[in-house]
């Protein structure tokens, strides 16, 4: 693992992340993931420009086999309505470049510009779900905080979570069965069932 510091941030490098980024970047001829990481990093930066704007610097920003978690332990001394904007950040990020790329796509169409324009609506779609570890359920969490005690907002955060993942984690496996092939879906599910064992702290 690399670390370094820089502006009162400490960077960390982890080598599940080095060894994902090679091995997708070699395997991957179409392009695909080079648009997928173009978009997850806009996604990232509308994140760092919102709690930059709000004055909420991150203490730690971590790529790691999960992708990267930005860290900031002044969670709640803005206000949760600071952390409901830099939650909702990120996909509205995604969501905005999916709406200037449209009109470029029907006008100009191109290989790339579709895949950034799916990529994003599927990033800004996909982060806004109610889900725990998801800007959509940080974003839930900071609201439900606004009217009730944490703990009554973190256990309906993660009711809701499950509520979600449960038909998710059985249409993905129909549609496994019935393809034979696409795991896609269920294998999101999981991802996202072993990000909520794993969570050690908010990240977006």
């Amino acid at each position: 693992m690399i670390r370094f510091s820089a502006g009162g941030c400490r960077f960390e490098l982890h080598f599940g992340f080095a060894a994902a980024a090679a091995f997708l970047l070699l395997a991957d001829r179409s392009g695909m993931w080079a648009a997928g990481a173009l978009s997850a990093l806009l996604h990232e930066m509308g994140h760092l420009l919102c709690m930059k704007w709000l004055d909420v610097p991150p203490v730690c920003v971590r790529l790691g086999l999960f992708g990267m978690e930005i860290l900031e332990e002044r969670r709640s001394r803005e206000g949760y309505a600071s952390d409901l904007c830099i939650s909702l950040a990120g996909p509205l990020t995604n969501g905005l470049c999916f709406l200037l790329l449209l009109p470029v796509q029907l006008l100009f169409p191109s290989e790339l510009c579709f895949r950034l324009l799916s990529i994003n609506g599927i990033l800004a779609v996909f982060h806004l779900l109610p889900v725990e570890p998801l800007d959509g359920g940080q974003a839930l969490y900071a609201l439900l905080c606004r009217r009730f005690p944490e703990l009554w907002a973190r256990r309906l955060v993660s009711l809701l979570s499950f509520l979600t993942l449960l038909p998710l984690s059985l249409l993905g496996f129909l549609v496994l069965l019935r393809s034979r092939y696409n795991f896609t879906l269920l294998l999101v599910s999981g991802y996202l069932m072993l990000l909520m064992l794993l969570k050690k702290g908010r990240y977006y």
